[in-house]
C-alpha cells in the first residue's frame, strides 16, 4: 500500500484498539484482545509507513486491525469514531485522517474532565478510566512509568511522523463546529466515550484538531 493509505488505516486500526480500551462498556475480553492491538500497532506503525516491505510490521498492523475489529464489535468506541461519521461526510478526507487527527485531542479532552467536573462527581469511576489511560501510555511508549500526558505526547508524535494534517487542511472551520457538534452528539460511538462531554468540551476537541 502506499504510505499514506498504510498511515491512515493504521492510524484508524490503533484508534479502533484505544477507544474500547477507555470506554465506558469495556469487558475483560475486549481488554486483553484491545491492548494487544494497541501494542502491536504502537511498535510497528512507523516501521510498516517508512520500510513498506517489513513483512514483520505488516503482521503487526494486520492482527492490530483485526484485535480492533473485535474489540469495537464487543464493546464500544468514542468521542474519536463519535465525529469521524458526522466529518467524514463534510470533509474530503480519508477516515483514518479524520481519527488521527482527533485521536490526541480527544485524549487531553477526556483526561481533562476525568481530572476536573468529572473527578469530582464520580471520583471513584474517573480512577479507573484515568488507570486505563495510563496503561494504553505506557503500552505505547514502553515506559512502564510513563504518565497519561506522555501518552497523548507521543500520539501527537506518531501522527505528525506519519503526514497526517489537521483538519483544517482538509476544509473544517470553526462555523461548522455548532453543526458537527450536533449531529454527532446523537451517534452511537459518542455515547461510548467514557466521560459525557458538554458542547463546549467538543468544540475545544475540534478545535485542538484544526
Amino acid at each position: 500500500m502506499p504510505r499514506d493509505v498504510t498511515a491512515h488505516t493504521g492510524l484508524d486500526a490503533l484508534t479502533q484498539c484505544i477507544e474500547p480500551y477507555v470506554c465506558n462498556a469495556t469487558n475483560p475480553l475486549t481488554d486483553a484482545i484491545s491492548l494487544a492491538g494497541i501494542a502491536a500497532g504502537s511498535r510497528s506503525l512507523r516501521a510498516a509507513c517508512d520500510h513498506p516491505t517489513d513483512i514483520n510490521a505488516r503482521e503487526d498492523m494486520c492482527l492490530c486491525s483485526y484485535y480492533g475489529g473485535m474489540s469495537l464489535a464487543n464493546a464500544k468506541l468514542g468521542a474519536v469514531h463519535g465525529f469521524s461519521g458526522t466529518l467524514g461526510g463534510l470533509l474530503h478526507a480519508p477516515h483514518g485522517a479524520i481519527c488521527a487527527a482527533l485521536l490526541p485531542h480527544c485524549c487531553t479532552v477526556n483526561v481533562s474532565a476525568l481530572k476536573g467536573w468529572f473527578g469530582k462527581k464520580d471520583p471513584a469511576a474517573a480512577k479507573v478510566y484515568l488507570d486505563r489511560y495510563q496503561t494504553v501510555a505506557r503500552t505505547v511508549t514502553g515506559d512502564p512509568h510513563a504518565t497519561v500526558e506522555d501518552g497523548v505526547e507521543w500520539i501527537v508524535r506518531l501522527v505528525k511522523d506519519c503526514g497526517v494534517p489537521g483538519l483544517g487542511e482538509f476544509g473544517l472551520k470553526e462555523s461548522d463546529f455548532d453543526e458537527v457538534v450536533g449531529k454527532s452528539k446523537e451517534s452511537s460511538s459518542m455515547k461510548g466515550n467514557p466521560v459525557p462531554l458538554s458542547d463546549d468540551e467538543l468544540k475545544t476537541m475540534l478545535r485542538m484538531a484544526l
